[in-house]
């Protein structure tokens, strides 16, 4: 994909990857299409004529139909015009409080205790049969 945006918005987003360490632009603007919300960002300001940048990446499906939601919660009617109210908001909280829009969400875990216990008893099981394999091998 390819978007115009205002100048100097290619270079806040290119602060926002250098603050957290993020080497990939397409990735970069994933992670605050995932992480943003629309209630947290400010009003879109007036737009303005004169000199535009141009951000290039790629979305999977998923992404772009999150995209899609954000743009529709924000009445938005073009991709380009979410991306960067999500990019100059980032910028606009700075290193620190930027750093919740540009992590990586990471699922937990949980086993529950049945299954905790099945598996002791399966693995309690195979221990005592090779136990006794070895013990039928020292015979």
């Amino acid at each position: 994909m390819r978007h115009t945006v205002p100048y100097g918005t290619r270079q806040m987003l290119d602060d926002l990857m250098l603050w957290h360490e993020v080497e990939d632009v397409s990735e970069a603007v994933q992670l605050l299409v995932l992480n943003g919300r629309a209630k947290d960002l400010p009003p879109a300001p007036p737009k303005v004529k004169g000199p535009s940048d141009i951000i290039r990446h790629y979305f999977r499906q998923g992404i772009r139909d999150r995209l899609a939601a954000l743009n529709a919660e924000l009445g938005e009617t073009k991709d380009r015009s979410t991306i960067w109210r999500l990019i100059v908001h980032a910028h606009s909280l700075g290193h620190e409080a930027s750093a919740p829009m540009l992590e990586i969400k990471r699922h937990g875990i949980e086993i529950q205790k049945n299954v905790v216990r099945k598996l002791r008893q399966a693995g309690f099981a195979e221990s005592l049969q090779m136990n006794a394999e070895d013990d039928g091998e020292n015979d």
